[in-house]
């Protein structure tokens, strides 16, 4: 499937609803939700979105998928796991806080220690956990049994607060950049893998592609970001 993108920080919001752009997000999130509507799971879903090398526009393709996702009517939480290289927050337009990697370095995390460090956004239904502000060693803090910790309890959070399923969306860097998309790939449901058109390369979406299922990730499906 093809997303053309034109500018790196060309939100959803700023695009009429029945515009090619639009259209093509919607798209996208419609083929995302079919295999679950298809297995009818009654939990929440978590998806991964990442690229094989390191693009500007990876953060934009998951912000627009949990966009459409929250104006499609489903709960969303939208993780920033880029700890290396965080955007998040600007692009909500939020200032700096505490996030993913200051929970990362917490004790106990629990589904009321989730609530406290979620961000609401200007978009209805969707809110943000941002990198953090412990952005160094982000590997490591990865590798943290932790993450695990954080992903069943936003699960966990999202069960109790809401009625209907909902979705967690992950931000990550690249996969051949480090192993933080592979870590995080082994605990979600679906990893799509973003190809930009013309700077990714056949070699590149090979060894991502190898890297994710060597850590037994659920590689969902191929976007291609044409640019």
């Amino acid at each position: 499937m093809g997303i053309r993108s034109q500018e790196q920080v060309a939100l959803l919001t700023d695009y009429d609803v029945g515009s090619t752009y639009s259209q093509a997000y919607h798209t996208l999130y419609a083929n995302i939700c079919f295999h679950w509507n298809s297995t009818q799971s009654k939990e929440q879903h978590t998806l991964l979105l990442s690229t094989p090398s390191t693009y500007a526009g990876q953060a934009t393709i998951a912000t627009n998928v949990a966009i459409t996702a929250a104006q499609s009517g489903t709960p969303t939480i939208l993780v920033d796991a880029d700890l290396r290289t965080p955007t998040m927050e600007q692009r909500f337009g939020l200032e700096k806080s505490d996030g993913l990697s200051d929970l990362l370095l917490e004790g106990p995390i629990t589904a009321e220690k989730i609530e406290q460090y979620l961000r609401n956004t200007f978009i209805p239904g969707l809110r943000l956990l941002s990198a953090g502000t412990a952005t160094e060693g982000a590997a490591t803090l990865l590798l943290s049994a932790k993450l695990q910790d954080v992903l069943r309890n936003i699960c966990q959070y999202r069960g109790e607060t809401e009625s209907e399923p909902g979705i967690v969306i992950f931000n990550s860097p690249a996969v051949l950049a480090g192993p933080d998309a592979s870590l995080i790939g082994a605990l979600v449901e679906q990893t799509i893998l973003i190809i930009a058109k013309g700077r990714t390369t056949r070699t590149q979406a090979k060894r991502a592609q190898e890297q994710l299922l060597r850590a037994h990730a659920n590689l969902a499906g191929i976007v291609l970001l044409e640019v």
